[in-house]
């Protein structure tokens, strides 16, 4: 019962920091949003420690670990450029690729066993959330490329990371790990950006009003809060890993576009076609698949 609540827990936490994202997107730099977003999500990494038995890091493992952080890094980086062209709703329909890879490196390199009833859900998962992200004037631009690259990277992420998760038998350790170093190479990045930036542009002066500071305060602490959760997903995330539900965590995950749907929906007041309504209720049945 576990193996399909902790991940359908983690789709309902990645829901609200995706959507918390969504909201904040306009408001704020995309480099600040990303930076806050990993590094706010070190914090439940951090107290998560507290509640598993002190751990031996072997060289191994904090190889596999830094490692995965190089690939977080890049998919951050990637992916929050893109959104400067293309909504978060738009470039949704690439957060598939990951699952994909996902799932595909449980079953063919761990050899995960899985129900005969899983792959017919994932299937009906994977074309629901395609049917909700893919609209009316669709078309492929350099930045829905960019999400997509973004959203591979992640998938080989975690290929690194379940490997250190299984070897240690523990998913906090290497996932911090991750995080961490992947928030200082994304960190290394965006302020080399930042600094190239203010030397093009050392002549132009801002001018900041109470309101504003008081807007920026409110914004940043979304941002910290989208963080947290981003963070306490990724370790349940993780521990599903360590309990060998790779497949199943995936596809429940997978319908992260069809719930960032209906929150947009409920929240934003954004309008649904009939397409992508047919798709949230593929993704529907393939998630009673896999209660089955």
């Amino acid at each position: 019962m576990l193996e399909i609540l902790i991940p359908a827990f983690v789709l309902i936490i990645w829901t609200a920091s995706n959507t918390l994202i969504k909201s904040l997107t306009g408001k704020m730099e995309s480099d600040n949003i990303a930076l806050i977003v990993i590094g706010a999500g070190i914090v439940p990494m951090t107290l998560s420690i507290f509640m598993t038995p002190h751990l031996n890091i072997a060289e191994t493992t904090l190889f596999l670990g830094v490692t995965s952080g190089i690939f977080l890094s890049l998919g951050y980086i990637l992916f929050y450029k893109s959104l400067k062209g293309e909504n978060l709703g738009s470039a949704g329909v690439t957060i598939n690729m990951q699952q994909i890879i996902v799932i595909s490196f449980s079953l063919l390199v761990l050899k995960e066993t899985v129900s005969s009833l899983i792959l017919p859900a994932v299937i009906l998962i994977l074309i629901g959330s395609m049917m909700v992200t893919i609209k009316n004037g669709f078309k492929i631009n350099r930045y829905l490329m960019l999400a997509a690259l973004a959203n591979i990277i992640w998938g080989i992420y975690y290929m690194p990371l379940s490997f250190a998760i299984l070897s240690l038998h523990s998913s906090v350790m290497p996932l911090l790990i991750a995080r961490t170093s992947g928030f200082i190479m994304t960190f290394i990045a965006f302020e080399t950006l930042f600094m190239y930036r203010r030397m093009k542009q050392r002549h132009i002066t801002t001018v900041t009003t109470p309101n504003y500071k008081a807007k920026l305060s409110f914004t940043l602490m979304l941002a910290v809060v989208a963080g947290i959760l981003d963070g306490s997903g990724n370790v349940f995330y993780a521990l599903s890993i360590s309990q060998g539900a790779l497949v199943l965590a995936g596809a429940l995950v997978a319908m992260l576009p069809a719930t960032l749907a209906l929150s947009g929906k409920f929240l934003f007041r954004e309008k649904l076609s009939s397409k992508q309504y047919i798709g949230v209720l593929l993704s529907v049945a393939g998630a009673l698949l896999i209660a089955l």
